[in-house]
């Protein structure tokens, strides 16, 4: 009887044990790493051309320097892309605005052959990992840098971002962006994106017609224009941040963008 009730005793504490194991969770690992990288990651030399690009890490470092060239011919050939506006004329009241008679349209688009001579013409600067990435520095031009932008180094975070804005100057128009993904190579290419459709924004408004009041009458002057230019734009600046959450890794990618007046 005696040997029983031990035996009962011992069910029962493994019982509870096994009930504290199914209740019980582990912590979210959450850190933010730093690496050392190039201080051409975080600002781009001045004198001179220079593109990065980026592709996941490999054995074969010739399919992956070209995956990171081509990622770059895309990106430049993207910041060097015409647009063109097309505005449709009209003098009209308040009434007729509200039918949507007013009509604008932007577009921004790159050259396929463009691009193609972009690649073929992009020379090797430096390189770097990140992680499993694979970070390139290009250039059009064969040329060195400095020896101070090869310098490995931690960041800070960059003083320069102050969150996603537009900043206008007499000769420049200036687009801070950032984004994230699990992925750098979409990081990087969606905030050079949506720093170039900022910008796009911009000259949207810009070009738009201005409101004229009058004696309480509204009415709206839009004068036919197509217009094409060339989008001198540059990534100058750039800042990486790297975080693991419970085994998962993403990447936040912060850009300063410059369009050229």
């Amino acid at each position: 009887m005696k040997k029983i009730v031990i035996f009962l005793i011992v069910i029962l504490l493994f019982g509870c044990a096994s009930q504290q194991r199914e209740h019980w969770k582990s912590e979210t690992i959450h850190k933010i790493e730093t690496t050392q990288l190039p201080a051409w990651v975080y600002e781009l030399p001045t004198e001179g051309d220079f593109i990065i690009g980026i592709s996941r890490k490999s054995f074969e470092f010739d399919k992956m320097k070209d995956s990171a060239k081509q990622m770059a011919a895309v990106v430049k050939s993207r910041n060097t892309a015409s647009y063109s506006i097309d505005k449709f004329a009209s003098l009209t009241t308040e009434e007729i605005l509200r039918e949507g008679k007013a009509v604008f349209k932007l577009n921004v688009s790159a050259s396929p052959e463009e691009t193609k001579r972009i690649y073929e013409s992009l020379q090797l600067v430096d390189e770097t990992f990140l992680c499993d990435f694979y970070i390139a520095l290009f250039s059009e031009m064969k040329t060195n840098i400095p020896a101070s932008y090869r310098k490995k180094y931690v960041s800070n975070f960059p003083q320069w971002y102050e969150g996603d804005k537009i900043v206008v100057e007499s000769n420049k128009i200036i687009s801070y962006v950032h984004s994230s993904s699990s992925n750098l190579v979409s990081a990087w290419e969606n905030a050079a994106e949506n720093a170039r459709l900022e910008i796009a924004k911009y000259l949207e408004k810009e070009v738009q017609s201005a409101l004229i009041s009058k004696d309480e009458e509204i009415k709206k002057s839009i004068a036919l224009e197509t217009r094409k230019k060339l989008l001198k734009m540059k990534i100058t600046r750039g800042f990486i941040s790297s975080e693991l959450r419970d085994n998962l890794r993403s990447y936040k990618v912060y850009l300063e963008l410059v369009m050229i007046k």
